[in-house]
């Protein structure tokens, strides 16, 4: 039996198979390879992997917003933005997961993306 984790589908919770995910975003995921696919690259490359992990480590897995336990490397300003400051240690910083959602829709609707 596979794993399972608790979801939200349709305003009920529901017991899915752990690995599940993946099926989920697997249309997304296709459509931003086809129209992103350089931003896709950097983010699988090894430079990004380097500069995420020291940037969690230098600020202690804390996130930047809410101090709880920041699990991503963030890009203060996205990427999409500005391209030639994604490998700057300054442009980064340590974000949970919900505050990582928040400050996505903040650029959103800051830079129109």
């Amino acid at each position: 039996m596979k794993p399972q984790r608790l979801v939200v589908v349709n305003g009920r919770r529901v017991l899915v198979d752990h690995d599940s995910r993946k099926e989920e975003y697997s249309d997304y995921n296709k459509t931003r390879y086809k129209y992103q696919p350089e931003i896709i690259k950097f983010y699988n490359s090894r430079a990004w992997k380097n500069l995420s992990k020291q940037t969690l480590n230098e600020e202690y897995y804390v996130c930047r917003r809410c101090e709880g336990d920041a699990t991503l490397a963030d890009h203060i300003i996205p990427v999409r933005v500005d391209w030639s400051k994604r490998l700057e240690w300054s442009n980064t910083q340590p974000l949970c997961f919900d505050c990582h959602a928040i400050k996505t829709k903040e650029d959103k609707k800051k830079y129109n993306l």
